[in-house]
């Protein structure tokens, strides 16, 4: 009977490898610098969060029933993962380079260790965690050849993250006066449409 089962499409499991580091590794980079703020939260998985994964796995499964010519492109396949490891290897290097001054919520008051981080990757992206979350989810959804959820994660991130960038940087420009604005003025978000 299992003789009879076939592996999944590579994709497929490179798919969810992707899914499974990034949630094991946003854990465990929450756990080594910000103990203080650790939970189950850290984890990082929401309702929006599985209902948008969830669309994507139905997607996949109805477009390779009803439509297989759009899945299994190889080069489209391989252009996604390249997206979602760079994105996430963005992501991780700007959490291990802010260390305690990167949390999952945004901090409204400013705690005795906090600094502006403007080295490695922050000298050359403001807020590159962002900028690599983005580029990862929507390269999950290229590996996956998803066009509906390519078009959705993009919108959704972009539209989450145009709210919440200037809500934390007004944040940051209150806790780190002309400091801040200085760093911002210099430094982009590389996010299209967010300066």
């Amino acid at each position: 009977m299992f003789a009879s089962l076939s592996a999944p499409p590579w994709e497929v499991t490179a798919f969810a490898l992707s899914l499974a580091f990034y949630h094991v590794s946003e854990f465990a980079i929450a756990a080594t610098f910000n103990r203080a703020t650790l939970s189950s939260a850290s984890w990082l998985v929401s309702k929006p969060y599985c209902l948008a994964m969830t669309a994507a796995c139905v997607e996949y499964v109805l477009e390779r029933a009803l439509l297989p010519t759009l899945k299994g492109h190889t080069w489209v396949c391989v252009a996604g993962l390249v997206m979602a490891v760079l994105g996430d290897g963005l992501r991780k290097t700007a959490q291990i380079t802010a260390a305690h001054n990167f949390t999952h919520q945004i901090v409204m008051r400013r705690r005795q260790e906090h600094r502006v981080v403007r080295c490695g990757v922050y000298r050359y992206a403001r807020h590159p965690g962002y900028l690599g979350w983005l580029c990862w989810s929507v390269g999950t959804q290229v590996l996956l050849c998803n066009p509906v959820c390519i078009a959705g994660f993009a919108v959704t991130g972009w539209h989450f993250f145009r709210h919440r960038i200037p809500f934390e940087e007004a944040t940051l420009r209150a806790m780190f006066p002309g400091e801040y604005a200085e760093y911002a003025s210099r430094t982009r978000t590389w996010i299209p449409g967010i300066r």
